[in-house]
């Protein structure tokens, strides 16, 4: 075989490989290319959707406080229902203290006239009538001071929480309002 011929031969041989080798530079091309373009696309998403969220949020938070006397409004506006609460309470365990206090001086009278009736009784059987009655004057009386004192415990209880409660209230009501748009 003929130089020329050995040379053309090679030639031919490395045609195919070259061929293989072109075609598998361009497979690997076309799928680091599509990878890219498929990441590229995926951060584009997670950007958008990123900037959705925090436009979302400030706009709650702009919806919910349009300026700066808005937001001091609201604060004001929380400090005057805990000054509202704290009122009521006052006023809620002075009244409170006051029944508490005549309950007290009402028992001292009662047991004063108990014992004037007591040391007043000529027999044994009068002594013991009289410690029944006093008895059963005495627990009844407990039952509706008892229930006097709870009653306004829990009137007091209601109406100490509602400036609070409105106050809560408003404050879901301002900041679902944007949320929910």
């Amino acid at each position: 075989m003929t130089t020329a011929k050995k040379i053309t031969t090679a030639k031919a041989a490395h045609q195919p490989v070259e061929a293989a080798l072109a075609a598998g530079k361009e497979t690997i091309e076309t799928v680091v290319k599509a990878g890219a373009e498929a990441a590229s696309k995926g951060v584009e998403r997670a950007v958008a959707m990123s900037r959705e969220h925090v436009t979302a949020a400030v706009k709650a938070g702009t919806e919910a406080f349009k300026s700066y006397e808005d937001i001091v409004s609201f604060g004001k506006d929380n400090v005057d229902a805990v000054v509202k609460t704290n009122a009521i309470l006052v006023k809620g365990f002075q009244d409170i203290h006051n029944v508490l206090f005549g309950i007290a001086q009402a028992q001292l009278e009662e047991q004063v006239a108990a014992t004037k009736k007591l040391l007043g009784c000529k027999t044994f059987k009068d002594v013991m009538e009289a410690q029944a009655d006093l008895a059963r004057t005495s627990y009844v009386k407990a039952l509706d001071d008892s229930r006097k004192i709870t009653d306004l415990s829990v009137k007091l209880a209601e109406e100490a929480t509602q400036p609070i409660t409105k106050r809560v209230n408003v404050t879901v009501e301002k900041f679902s309002k944007p949320l929910a748009a």
